[in-house]
């Protein structure tokens, strides 16, 4: 069995800023699926450059070669704008996610050390008067007899 890494999770501010956009609000369906296939590309691909125009920047929104032809210049536009605030709320996305993981490594490793200096002692109450529970001896059980043909079980 191999352990296959589980696929990046597209933070909720690249689809509000797609939502909030107003040229992207008026593309045709088929020209805000592209935009949203390169913006959620961009952001899986931890904000690298996207290739330039060609089959490569096609094949990641894939696009019809006519309807891409038809909405380029305003898909391109729609990024290049959004692209510097894509980057910068990544960014912020990514010190945030670092500051709670650093934390909770932190409040682990306080648990771990609490749990094995906390360990109770066996020793008896300091208190007489302090209600504890008896100690007993094992209870063992006296096996029970076969039933026989004449018990009714047959």
């Amino acid at each position: 069995m191999t352990n296959k890494p589980l696929p990046k999770r597209i933070p909720a501010f690249a689809i509000e800023m797609l939502t909030q956009h107003p040229i992207a609000l008026t593309l045709p369906a088929a020209g805000f699926g592209m935009l949203a296939r390169l913006v959620f590309h961009f952001i899986a691909t931890n904000c690298r450059p996207i290739p330039p125009e060609g089959d490569d920047l096609r094949g990641i929104m894939r696009a019809h070669r006519g309807t891409w032809t038809q909405h380029r210049e305003s898909i391109l536009a729609v990024f290049r704008e959004l692209e510097p605030q894509l980057i910068a709320a990544q960014e912020k996305y990514d010190r945030q996610r670092a500051h709670i993981l650093e934390i909770g490594k932190k409040g682990g490793d306080v648990a771990r050390l609490r749990a094995l200096s906390n360990r109770p002692s066996r020793s008896k109450p300091a208190d007489p008067m302090q209600i504890t529970t008896p100690k007993r001896a094992p209870v063992t059980h006296a096996p029970r007899p076969i039933p026989t043909a004449s018990d009714g079980w047959t």
